[in-house]
């Protein structure tokens, strides 16, 4: 049967979405044992790094093993029809993801390159603490008489390294990287070409401004690719705040590698959880004549200040708010349960899903903690509780759980992105908000799992540490 398109809100001049076979669903038989299964690996996650806690490397192994086994199964559970999913694109995606993640850990030469991009992002934020210290002064410096003061140290970095970007796109430098990574994806992976671009993109870009490069073709994409769309920008952060948490102290190979293993991570977990059931429209071809918005140099600079002012503003007003609802939450919470907080609920809730990385047992209400917020509220509200806790030594987390950290916090899943997106894919193409909205869910699943995935393969290969 060939489902309707959409026609909710639809713009008379944007062509119309191509039509959608229905999927046969995944039977209940099969459901049942996947639950059996995951109940299963959970157990053995468990046990067996129990059983060697006089070998802790090869404890840690197992408990990644297993959690990159039950991570895919978990998406598997929930996948929209499992027998229609693509054999290829998982299979080619799960080899790239690890062997990026094998390139970066074990490759001195990879490890030199990336450290050197890390130095250059590290190079960006002095620069912009020049000029953040040129129109502040003292506010601005990192020992100035006013302290350390947030939105004259972490915001401005956000401006200008938005420009630098900016201007990186417009003289076409950050489409070559963009377009390889494409190419070799979409000829292993078997996936569309514009989706396959847009989550290229999602490296350097952000959630939102990804999805230009490919914005033509948005109204006429599949669900499936759509969604590919949504759920690799949440698995990504931008180049900008990429910036800001490299200058927070976090790891600069994790945070690289991570971004750069999340493209075919959440692309395979998109096709895992919600198959492609029609005809894209760019299958087989990726559409890389893209015409650059910007009309010179100034132009791109200008533009880029402009969005990482809205981008900064953006930040700094869910902090606020966030901020505020959180001690709100625990003052209430502490008139009825004194003692308990949302960092121990969230602390508690998913200690289970740190120890399935490979965290360190002692650490893993720690780590969970961090994961709890990023989920509920965003991942910088939980960089900032990380870089307080290695600033101030109020909570040691090992140097295994802090890489893990980085790997699995480094992304814009939570709740607040689903709205984001919303608005800004919307508006690129008004007749699809009824399929963007109902899709955002899985996008946030998709994304969530996708750092998740990432920490896990990182665990399951890196040395003790």
């Amino acid at each position: 049967m060939i489902a309707p398109a959409p026609t909710a809100n639809a713009d008379p001049d944007t062509p119309p979405a191509p039509p959608e076979i229905d999927l046969p669903p995944t039977p209940w038989s099969w459901r049942i044992a996947l639950v059996v299964a995951l109940c299963a690996v959970g157990a053995l996650a468990y046990l067996g790094s129990s059983a060697l806690t006089a070998q802790p490397q090869v404890a840690y192994r197992i408990q990644a093993g297993c959690g990159v086994v039950f991570f895919l199964g978990l998406t598997a559970l929930f996948s929209k029809s499992l027998q229609s999913v693509s054999r290829k694109t998982l299979l080619w995606g799960l080899v790239l993801q690890f062997a990026l993640a094998v390139l970066v850990l074990y490759s001195e030469h990879a490890q030199l390159l990336l450290r050197r991009v890390g130095d250059g992002i590290g190079a960006l934020i002095d620069a912009s603490d020049k000029g953040a210290e040129f129109v502040f002064g003292d506010l601005a410096k990192e020992k100035g008489k006013a302290g350390f003061v947030f939105a004259f140290r972490v915001l401005p970095p956000i401006i200008f390294v938005s420009s630098f970007f900016s201007v990186l796109y417009y003289l076409g430098v950050l489409q070559l990287f963009v377009r390889l990574m494409a190419r070799v994806m979409m000829y292993l992976m078997g996936t569309s070409g514009a989706e396959t671009l847009s989550v290229s993109a999602n490296v350097f870009m952000g959630q939102t401004e990804a999805p230009l490069i490919v914005k033509p073709f948005v109204p006429r994409m599949t669900r499936s690719e759509l969604l590919a769309l949504m759920g690799s920008g949440m698995a990504h952060i931008s180049g900008g705040m990429m910036a800001v948490y490299i200058g927070y102290g976090a790891d600069k190979v994790a945070i690289l590698c991570t971004c750069v293993m999340a493209c075919p991570c959440s692309l395979y977990l998109t096709k895992l959880l919600y198959p492609e059931a029609g005809t894209p429209a760019t299958a087989g071809a990726a559409p890389i004549a893209v015409e650059t918005p910007y009309v010179n140099v100034i132009d791109a600079a200008a533009a880029g200040v402009k969005d990482g002012v809205v981008l900064a503003i953006n930040v700094a007003a869910m902090l606020i708010a966030f901020t505020a609802f959180i001690a709100l939450f625990d003052i209430v919470l502490g008139q009825f349960y004194p003692g308990l907080t949302l960092d121990r609920i969230f602390g508690t809730l998913f200690a289970p899903v740190a120890y399935l990385l490979g965290v360190p047992l002692e650490d893993c209400d720690k780590v969970g903690n961090l994961l709890g917020l990023k989920l509920a509220v965003n991942e910088h509200f939980a960089y900032l509780k990380f870089k307080e806790w290695n600033e101030t030594g109020a909570v040691v987390l090992q140097g295994r759980s802090k890489m893990l950290a980085v790997y699995a916090l480094t992304g814009f899943a939570n709740f607040a992105s689903v709205g984001i997106q919303l608005g800004g894919i919307g508006a690129m193409a008004p007749g699809r908000r009824a399929d963007l909205a109902k899709l955002g869910m899985k996008a946030l699943f998709i994304g969530f799992l996708a750092t998740l995935l990432n920490a896990a393969v990182a665990g399951l290969l890196v040395d003790q540490r």
